[in-house]
């Protein structure tokens, strides 16, 4: 028996996977122009061309979101300085490719790295990071990767060397008090013996007996010639 179900999902319709990035995005796929052109699947590049509505507040919001007034933005994309002005007041339509190409930059990495910190900073054709002060072929990204763990992994040993400085700090403090300690209880063990000196030596004065020196009553006379 055959299946004669049919599918139910409009013709021209995302798919369901394509619904669900949608979704996750939070862009609400609004052109039907898109949909026809293309069917089913929808490139994540198509996706967000979907993300901001075009209009006048949409364009002069990218505009000042990349930090360009009216007349860098005008050079940049190489129209005359009365066309931004007239797409930002309403006066004329909002030129697509002028709109998405500064959302695009908006959204790229590239813009990102406009920072000044970044200045000089950029990526090379193999994906690596280039910078201005070190020059050579660039950071890898398992060389960023490394970086960041040996940078973790030193933060580490720095803690475990504070750490032990101060241990030994306290153990050459110790070892001080103890030095004076011990060079005080020298001085005293010194002072003790010299006390036990003079304590002997005044025992034996005490206890010595005297011998009186004669006087001249009993000193014998020398006979005369």
């Amino acid at each position: 028996m055959k299946n004669t179900t049919k599918n139910t999902k409009p013709r021209n319709q995302p798919s369901q996977k394509t619904r669900w990035a949608y979704w996750m995005q939070a862009i609400e796929p609004t052109s039907e122009a898109i949909n026809k052109a293309f069917p089913d699947y929808h490139p994540q590049w198509v996706l967000l061309s979907q993300k901001l509505t075009i209009s006048p507040a949409s364009f002069k919001a990218l505009r000042e979101a990349l930090g360009m007034n009216r007349a860098q933005c005008a050079a940049y994309l190489r129209v005359d300085r009365t066309c931004v002005s007239k797409w930002e007041i309403g006066k004329q339509p909002v030129h697509f490719a002028s709109f998405e190409l500064l959302r695009v930059i908006l959204e790229s990495v590239h813009f990102r790295m406009t920072h000044p910190a970044w200045d000089g900073w950029f990526i090379g054709a193999h994906g690596e990071l280039n910078s201005p002060d070190i020059g050579g072929k660039g950071f890898t990204p398992e060389q960023l990767v490394w970086s960041s763990m040996t940078r973790n992994e030193a933060a580490l040993l720095r803690n475990d060397v504070a750490r032990l400085q101060s241990e030994l700090d306290e153990s050459l403090a110790e070892n001080t008090r103890l030095r004076q300690l011990f060079v005080a209880q020298g001085v005293v063990d010194e002072l003790s013996s010299m006390q036990d000196t003079i304590n002997d030596l005044m025992a034996r004065i005490a206890t010595a007996k005297v011998i009186p020196f004669p006087t001249a009553e009993v000193l014998p006379l020398e006979k005369t010639a």
